[in-house]
């Protein structure tokens, strides 16, 4: 039994090893365990459920036959004459010897106790990376429920957001402009049925966090139905047409 908690490192080869729209899974998990002894039976359970299901999403885990593989693999290593061959061959040994063990050990995720700063700094890294986050959304509430996040790179005062997409859609931004640029690309991109242009008057108690990696200004917000307001066609058409969101910031001189 390992009851090694896992590390920083360890994290990183973890999240190498699933598909990018997974990350939430695996986040939902770590913070379960965390708080594994004040969980309930239920919460037990699906702490060991997801375990197996992230572990799944390995094939070569369960491969049966992977020993004979490897060593097969080697053999034609061996006699292989070209550096390429060998280098592709060695990359799949090290492929299955990776896979000798589960994504997650049960035993480890309970002994692991990561601190709110790098979860945070984590889950927002993770969250920018990916691209789409509707399939896993109830997930990534479940984990923006858990930490609190820095938001002292937000106004004081109440200011509005923006977004184009679906009405229940986390990310927003504050610039109207930003918010037009999506929508028209939806447009372009067939996504007419659930591209809605909304806008919400909120404070900073009602954000998530605050994320300009991707120079969109954007802001994390589980919205709220009765405060989402519907931009008229009228009102996009004055809001100005920017090219991308980071041409937006090179005419501003910000980039």
């Amino acid at each position: 039994m390992n009851t090694n908690p896992y590390n920083t490192e360890d994290l990183e080869k973890i999240f190498l090893r699933i598909p990018e729209p997974t990350v939430p899974l695996v986040l939902q998990l770590i913070l379960l365990a965390s708080d594994y002894e004040k969980l309930s039976s239920v919460d037990r359970d699906n702490l060991i459920n997801g375990i197996e299901a992230i572990n799944n999403l390995d094939p070569n885990f369960t491969l049966q036959a992977r020993n004979k593989i490897i060593t097969a693999l080697k053999v034609k290593m061996k006699k292989e004459k070209k550096s390429l061959a060998r280098a592709v061959f060695q990359n799949r040994i090290n492929e299955l010897e990776q896979s000798k063990y589960p994504i997650l050990d049960f035993e480890r995720m309970i002994s692991t106790k990561f601190s709110e700063r790098f979860l945070e700094e984590t889950i927002k890294f993770e969250w920018g990376k990916i691209t789409s986050h509707h399939k896993y959304i109830n997930q990534w509430k479940y984990i923006f429920s858990k930490i609190s996040f820095y938001k002292g790179d937000l106004p004081d005062d109440s200011f509005y957001i923006y977004r184009a997409g679906t009405k229940n859609g986390l990310s927003w931004t504050m610039e109207n402009s930003i918010a037009k640029w999506f929508y028209n690309k939806n447009l372009v991109t067939n996504k007419g049925k659930y591209n809605y242009f909304i806008k919400s008057y909120v404070n900073k108690s009602n954000i998530v966090f605050f994320l300009n990696h991707k120079n969109e200004n954007e802001v994390v917000y589980v919205p709220d139905s009765e405060k989402i307001e519907y931009v008229s066609l009228d009102e996009i058409e004055e809001i100005p047409t920017i090219n991308s969101p980071r041409n937006k910031r090179i005419a501003k001189g910000e980039l």
